[in-house]
Parts: C-alpha cells; sequence; structure tokens
C-alpha cells in the first residue's frame, strides 16, 4: 500500500461492527475513490489474450497486462471486475494488486453470471430454473445454489447474478427457461431455497456467494413477449403476484444485492424508479447491498426509453433513485467524470455518493474481504464437478422431468427390444440452455448416449438427425478454418465505436473465429456496449469439402462476403441477418473473406456458419420404419430460445413437426422428447403421439435422467411450472387468472393443453379422507388440513400434493384457486401416509382495494390434488 493511515483505522478493524467500518472507509476516500467504487470493469481487458466467445477461458498462454492494471486500477481502486474468465491465481494477483497496492487498500468485487452453474467451462451444468422448478422440490433448488456457490467461490468470485425471479406468464419470452415458473408460491420457495444455497449462513465462509436477484421488477410480462419492452399492469397485480416472489427473497432468504430491470412499468423505468429502488428494497425490505444496473440498463433512459435528455442525465437519475452500479452502460471516463462533475456542481449531493459507495462497500466487508481477500488455489480441483454436484444435477434432471403424456402404457420401454430408433435433432446434441458455457474437458449425456448405456448389448440403436431446430440450421466454422492473409491463424479484427465503421479502430485484434453473444457482455473494454461496429477480413480455408450452406446469424446486422461476392445482406433494422446461401467449398482452398457487424439491436448471437448438407427426413423415415419404437427428440435450441430469443409462435419450429408426422405415419409406435426452453404449443403432438416427456433443459446429465425415465429406471414425478396453451391466442393463459371473464372462444375454450401442475406418474395414486382441524377459523389462527395419500400402483413413485385455496367471495376479483402449499412425497406400492398443511393467515390474505392485506371473513374451500386441473379433494371452511 502506498499511502494508508498508521492509527485507529477502524476499517481495518475486523472486530469493529460494519457500519462503523464503512463509515470511517467514507471518510477518508476522496471523491473519485468513492466513484470508482460504482463502476464495473470488463476484466478480460487486464489480459494479454481472451478467447473470443463469450463463456470461455483465456488462453493458456494469457498473462495479467500490469501495465494496464495500473493505468487502470492505479492507486484508486475500482468496484468490481467482470467477465474475467481466468484462473483462480489470475482472481488472486489483481485482488493483490487492489490490496497492496492501491492507497486504501479495498479488495476488488468479482462477479460472474452462474443461473445454472458458473459461466466457465469446466464447472457443473445444471438443469435449467425451469427444469429445477419442475421438481417441486425446493432441497433440490438449495443444494444446487450451494454446489454453485462452492464452485465459484474456490475461483475468488463473489457473486452471482442471479437467480431470476420474474414470473414467466409471457411464453413468447426468451427467457422463460431461466425462470421458476408462472406461480408466486411455487416461485418464491425455489427462489428462497436457490439464494439460501448461494449465500449460506457466512458469506465470510471462503465457500458461499452473494446473490443478486433479478430482474427488479416485473420483466416476465414483456408487452408482446419481447424482451426489455413496457409491462403495463395494475397495482394489485403486481403486489399480488409479482412482488411476493421477491420480497421472499429479500426478506425471508436474505438477499444482499439486486439487479434493476430494463422495463418501464407504467410508464416509469425500472432503474430510475425511487419508489421501487429505494422506497420498496431499502425503505421496506432492508436489503443490504447495492443495486447494478442490468447491461445497458441506465443508458436505456438516453437511448431507449427518451426519459433522460443526456447520459449525464441518464446517471443522475438512475443514482438518485438508488441504482448504485452501472453495467458497461457508459465508458468509464464518462460515467465517473458525469458524477463526479455532477457533485461539484451541486446536482447531486454528496450524501448520495456516500451512499452508494458505502453500499458497495458493505458488501465487501460482509463478504471479509478486507480479512481474506485471497481464495485458496488448491480449493478448485476438490470441488468444481465433484460427484456430489454431478449427483445433484442428476437428480434435479430426473426430478424434474415431466410426463405429459402415457396412452395405454407405452412407457416404460422395455430394455430388451430388438431395436430403437433415436431421432432428431436434440437427439445427439446436449440442449442445456442460455447462460451455459463452452463445453470444455468432458461431454455432456445426450439422449442417445444415454439410451445406449441402458438398453441390453443385444438392442440395436440406430440413429438419425433428421432435420435441425430450424430449416436453416448452421454451426459455427471451427477453429482452424481461417487465416488472416499473412499465415497468422484467426481473422483480423477492427472494431469501431461508430456505425459506419469508419475512422481507426479502437480495438484490433486476431479473433480465431466468429461466434460470439454479447447480450451480457461486450467485446473489449475499449467498446462501448451498443451501436459498435466489427470488421473480420482474411481467408476462409475449410479443412473438409463443404456441399452445403453459408451464412450468418444474428438479430443485429450483418453482411457476408465471399471473393469479393456479397453473399448476405442483412445490414439495417428492415433486414435479417439469419441468412444462408448454398455454397460449395473445397477443402485446403482460400477464399478471401469478409465479415461485417453492427450491434444495433440486441447482440445476442453473431455466428459465422455452415452446414455441410441438407439433413434427410427420409433417412429418419427408414430407419424408423426398420424399429420396434422410435425415441424423437425435439424442442429448442439456443437459436428458438434464450435472453433475446423471443417468438411470435410456439410451434415447434422449423421442419421438426414435419419430422415427427412422418415418423407417424410410419406406424412405429412414437415416443417424444422434449429438451426445451418454454411452453410448446403441441396440438398435434398431443393428438398423435401415444407418449410425449417434457424434460425442459436437463442440464450435463440430462440424457442418462431422460434414458433412466424412458425405460423405468426412474419413475417420472414432474410436475409443469407452467401451462402450456393450445394455441398462442390464448395467451396469457396462466392457471391462476383472476375471475370475470368468458371460458371460450369461437374456436374452443381458453383451458390449457397441459395445465399447471400437470405430470403423470408410472404408478396411480389414491387422494381420500381430506379434514380441517376446524371449520371455523377465528382472525389470526392456523387451519390444519389433513389429506390420506395412498400409492394404489405397483411400483414405487414419487406423488406432489398440492394444496389450492379457492376463497369464494371477495373484495376483489380473485383467481378460482391458487397454490398455497405442496410437498413431494415418496411412497412404495401399497403404501398410505397422512399429509399435513397448514393454512396461515397469509395463506388466506387478499390484497384489497386499499392494497392492504387482510383476512376477510367468508367462505373458503381447501382444495388438495395432484394438479391445479385435476382436484381431487376440497373442505370448506369459514374465516370469521
Amino acid at each position: 500500500m502506498t499511502q494508508t493511515e498508521t492509527t485507529n483505522e477502524v476499517y481495518k478493524d475486523p472486530k469493529a461492527d460494519i457500519e462503523s467500518r464503512v463509515g470511517d472507509l467514507l471518510g477518508r476516500m476522496t471523491l473519485k475513490e468513492k466513484v470508482r467504487q460504482l463502476d464495473q470493469y470488463f476484466g478480460a481487458s487486464f489480459m494479454s489474450a481472451a478467447h473470443p466467445r463469450m463463456m470461455t477461458v483465456m488462453a493458456d498462454d494469457a498473462e495479467i497486462l500490469w501495465d494496464r492494471v495500473k493505468s487502470v486500477i492505479g492507486e484508486d481502486g475500482i468496484g468490481c471486475i467482470h467477465d474475467l474468465y481466468g484462473t483462480v491465481e489470475t482472481n488472486n494477483a489483481l485482488q493483490k494488486y487492489a490490496v497492496e497496492e492501491t492507497r486504501l487498500g479495498i479488495p476488488i468485487l468479482f462477479s460472474e453470471e452462474a443461473l445454472h452453474g458458473l459461466l466457465r467451462p469446466g464447472f457443473t451444468i445444471y438443469p435449467h430454473a425451469i427444469t429445477t422448478a419442475s421438481t417441486w422440490n425446493p432441497e433440490l433448488a438449495r443444494q444446487i445454489g450451494e454446489g454453485i456457490a462452492a464452485e465459484t467461490r474456490s475461483h475468488g468470485i463473489h457473486e452471482t447474478f442471479g437467480p431470476v425471479l420474474d414470473l414467466a406468464r409471457e411464453p413468447r419470452w426468451g427467457r422463460v427457461e431461466e425462470t421458476y415458473g408462472e406461480d408466486t408460491h411455487l416461485a418464491s420457495r425455489m427462489a428462497v431455497a436457490m439464494i439460501q444455497g448461494l449465500q449460506g449462513d457466512d458469506l465470510s465462509s471462503g465457500k458461499n456467494i452473494i446473490a443478486e436477484p433479478k430482474h427488479f421488477a416485473v420483466h416476465g410480462i414483456p408487452e408482446s413477449g419481447l424482451n426489455h419492452s413496457p409491462v403495463v399492469i395494475g397495482l394489485n397485480d403486481i403486489w399480488s403476484y409479482h412482488m411476493p416472489v421477491f420480497e421472499a427473497a429479500f426478506v425471508e432468504a436474505g438477499a444482499i444485492n439486486a439487479m434493476c430491470s430494463y422495463n418501464s412499468i407504467d410508464g416509469v423505468p425500472c432503474s430510475a424508479d425511487y419508489s421501487l429502488l429505494t422506497g420498496v428494497l431499502r425503505d421496506k425490505w432492508n436489503m443490504p447491498g447495492f443495486v447494478r444496473s442490468d447491461l445497458g440498463a441506465i443508458a436505456r433512459l438516453e437511448h431507449a426509453h427518451y426519459t433522460a435528455e443526456s447520459g449525464k442525465d441518464a446517471i443522475r437519475q438512475a443514482l438518485v433513485a438508488g441504482t448504485d452500479m452501472q453495467y458497461y452502460d457508459y465508458p468509464h471516463d464518462v460515467y465517473q467524470q458525469a458524477i463526479i462533475e455532477m457533485v461539484q456542481e451541486g446536482e447531486i449531493g454528496i450524501d448520495t455518493i456516500d451512499t452508494a459507495a458505502g453500499r458497495v462497500l458493505k458488501v465487501k466487508f460482509m463478504l471479509g474481504l478486507f480479512e481474506r481477500p485471497y481464495a485458496d488455489p488448491s480449493l478448485p480441483q476438490k470441488v468444481v464437478r465433484c460427484a456430489k454436484h454431478s449427483e445433484t444435477a442428476l437428480q434435479t434432471a430426473r426430478e424434474g422431468i415431466v410426463l405429459l403424456k402415457n396412452e395405454n402404457k407405452t412407457l416404460p420401454l422395455a430394455k430388451t427390444l430388438s431395436t430403437i430408433a433415436v431421432i432428431g435433432p436434440s437427439a445427439n446434441q446436449a440442449r442445456l440452455g442460455d447462460y451455459t458455457p463452452f463445453i470444455e474437458g468432458f461431454e455432456p449425456t445426450t439422449v442417445l448416449k444415454g439410451i445406449k448405456s441402458a438398453v441390453s448389448s443385444k438392442t440395436k440403436v440406430l440413429y438419425a438427425k433428421g432435420t435441425g431446430i430450424l430449416q436453416d440450421e448452421l454451426e459455427a466454422i471451427p477453429i482452424g478454418s481461417f487465416t488472416d492473409g499473412k499465415g497468422n491463424p484467426g481473422l483480423l479484427a477492427q472494431y469501431f465505436n461508430n456505425a459506419e465503421l469508419s475512422g481507426t479502430p479502437v480495438v484490433e485484434r486476431i479473433d480465431p473465429y466468429i461466434d460470439y453473444n454479447w447480450v451480457i457482455t461486450k467485446p473489449a473494454q475499449a467498446i462501448e456496449s451498443m451501436n459498435f461496429t466489427v470488421r473480420w477480413t482474411g481467408k476462409l480455408v475449410p479443412n473438409m469439402n463443404v456441399a452445403g450452406f453459408i451464412g450468418t446469424i444474428s438479430q443485429d446486422s450483418m453482411r457476408l462476403w465471399l471473393d469479393g461476392e456479397l453473399l448476405i445482406d442483412g445490414w439495417g433494422k428492415d433486414k435479417s441477418s439469419n441468412q444462408s446461401v448454398p455454397v460449395e467449398l473445397t477443402a485446403g482452398q482460400e477464399y478471401d473473406l469478409r465479415v461485417e457487424y453492427w450491434k444495433d439491436t440486441n447482440g445476442v448471437e453473431i455466428v459465422l456458419g455452415w452446414s455441410h448438407a441438407e439433413e434427410s427426413i427420409q433417412e429418419a423415415v427408414e430407419l424408423a420404419r426398420k424399429a420396434d419404437v422410435a425415441v424423437v427428440c425435439l424442442g429448442d435450441s439456443e437459436r428458438t430460445c434464450g435472453e433475446g430469443v423471443d417468438r411470435n409462435s410456439l410451434d415447434l419450429s422449423g421442419d421438426q413437426q414435419k419430422l415427427l408426422k412422418a415418423i407417424h405415419e410410419t406406424g412405429t409406435p412414437v415416443v417424444l422428447v422434449l429438451q426445451n426452453g418454454r411452453p410448446i404449443t403441441l396440438g398435434w403432438e398431443s393428438e398423435h403421439v401415444p407418449a410425449i416427456i417434457e424434460a425442459w433443459y436437463p442440464g450435463e446429465r440430462g440424457g442418462q435422467a431422460i434414458a433412466e425415465v424412458l425405460f423405468g429406471d426412474y419413475n417420472p414425478a414432474g410436475r409443469l411450472p407452467m401451462s402450456f396453451p393450445k394455441t398462442i391466442g390464448q395467451i396469457p393463459v396462466y392457471y391462476n387468472r383472476r375471475r370475470g371473464g368468458q371460458k371460450h372462444y369461437v374456436g374452443g375454450d381458453n383451458r390449457p393443453l397441459y395445465a399447471f401442475g400437470h405430470g403423470l406418474s408410472y404408478t396411480t395414486f389414491c387422494y381420500d379422507s381430506i379434514a380441517i382441524q376446524s371449520t371455523t377459523i377465528a382472525p389470526g389462527e392456523n387451519a390444519i388440513v389433513t389429506v390420506q395419500l395412498t400409492n394404489t400402483g405397483t411400483l414405487a413413485g414419487d406423488e406432489v400434493v398440492q394444496l389450492y385455496v379457492n376463497d369464494v367471495f371477495s373484495t376483489v376479483a380473485r383467481p378460482e384457486k391458487e397454490l398455497k402449499h405442496f410437498r413431494r412425497v415418496h411412497l412404495k406400492a401399497g403404501e398410505t401416509t397422512t399429509i399435513t398443511f397448514t393454512l396461515t393467515p397469509k395463506d388466506l390474505s387478499v390484497l384489497n382495494r386499499e392494497l392492504n392485506w387482510v383476512v376477510e371473513p367468508g367462505t373458503f374451500k381447501a382444495l388438495v390434488g395432484p394438479s391445479s386441473d385435476n382436484i381431487a379433494l376440497s373442505v370448506d371452511f369459514i374465516a370469521i
């Protein structure tokens, strides 16, 4: 440390309370040092080499650029580093600089994405949140949180941006897969368990991390299903259904930080909403940490919502409202200088900066970073992808699989079948969902691999892809296929902070290939978050003959030249960059290549890809004819679901249904296995296919879990956390819509195809003898409900017992039923047990017209059954 006080340094005293330490440290800091704590830095910019694809690792020979560290971090320090993708030694080295070389020795907060596993290669890939919700087992969510925390903290990373707590009541929205579904109670139980797993009992333990729930607030019902779009909703709906999930996260589970949302609610952008970020989070719920902008949410005040006249105005609005740290919204010098100038000119009081910086510092003290700033370098080898974490991933996949249909007991299949055809674009491809790292060091288990491992050695397993998820399916052209024209591998990449690709590039480097995701990051520190452009030039040198297609994938603008000919022109918002054209390429031959990109929309995927040939549905049909059963694996990919990947249809994309129909017409029995991130409209499929499994995105061992269910090694008991509409015109179709609307269209009713809570088993259960302790409930009293459950089948299995409440009459319109309790129970064949639920006054409360929670006197019904549309028993009682 170059300069410090030598006496009475309260902030260095671990015995002092955190508030005193924060106050003492703030009193020693300059305005610049305080403002630095409010900024997040791009970690890869401190390294000599970084893999160009988001969610990968540093090159083996990457080194810290100490000159850059000294010039950027300097003596003033910084608040947070993100997108580093280094080793534990890298993090420790940068932390050592902050602790020993900055004036006050304030540690760095390292933060990364870890929605279903740390977003780095080699770490455990758990099932996505929508799969976890389908288990209806919060204990598994807690175990996943513990596993993610242990692996993440072992690398010297202190915080994750999650979990996602938006209620997914708009299935067109691409981020459904990141959520816990449509119901307030189920989502809140999963949220609490996950956060408790992540944060544990002691943040300074070295094995726990800070949770940062997102997106605050009401991001899961964007207008038209389009990401970032405005939300139009009444206050009663907000506080009855959406806010209780976040309240449980912050009040019950004790989540430390929050990430604000991109959207506006009733015209007010969330990133500048004082009533939300301060009035609710701090004043009402006492959240102890800080609020981070979601990527670009502050800048959107200026460029999207147009509620700020300038960048400085946008920064002011966000800070005053309670958004404490930016997330690549503005260049660091612009952001920091704007705050300093506003303080000096009296536009923002220094108390606002002290409050924001104090929140960031408090988090660092809570983590124990001032006493133990470094991670144990030996820890990653002990915890990353350890057996315990792998088993949790497998068990979650098992319990999260939902048997939607099983006509004539098609399932389970016999392992002694002569021939099984495994068909479809998701048969030999693991579907893991968004926020999944580039795979390194292991191969996730596919359905094909799982089936081959499960069946008898005498069973022949045939495979055909049949078609892609989309008709223009492309795969990224791999590393080793390019040179820069000077004999060096890769392409010359020139990055510009303008839309015209003009002037001097702000970054010039060699990129090994073109395959990125820039929705949650950016290519380099010097590049602005939006409106930048890239030009890649060099030679395409295929290592094999290609007789197929070449094309680009992006929601932004892209164009492609090959040997000087413009093949793809997706430039401008009126054109599409998702294009491919026929091409014949000869192995070893050089082709002049030029690709240009403009981040003018979302930056979700930026891919230069090819396909070697058209997929053959006919080949799959011929295999199906030879088989005793066809297991057809369909669903989604990163191109049809994920952040920024919203759809105006929920049908199976591309030619997938065409493939399924062709297999069905062979007469071979069909089992449909779905791996997807959102509900799918399955009208034809449900009518014609005898057995349908919904596996969602089941994680790295999902193929094994699916095979175990297919062959009866595991008895499925997953339940849907979201309703499946019959048609897209039914949306919204969540189960607990308020009463009062019509129930029929001209073409049918408004009931879902598969309702919330639905899921079948290979055994049967009988509900009997429902009882309530007292039919009259006095104010403040609980209602004890019991029900007898018997496994009446021949197999052991799980049943998810669900208790709903119906408030018969109320002063505001309420749903016909609302989930209040559930329990996943395992019973042996013939076994009987008694399930007890305790209904509290909170369970019976309604948010009345004055927006107060009250228990209104009157008749209630306790409804118990295996799903929201299959109530087995009910009992009435009266609240007085």
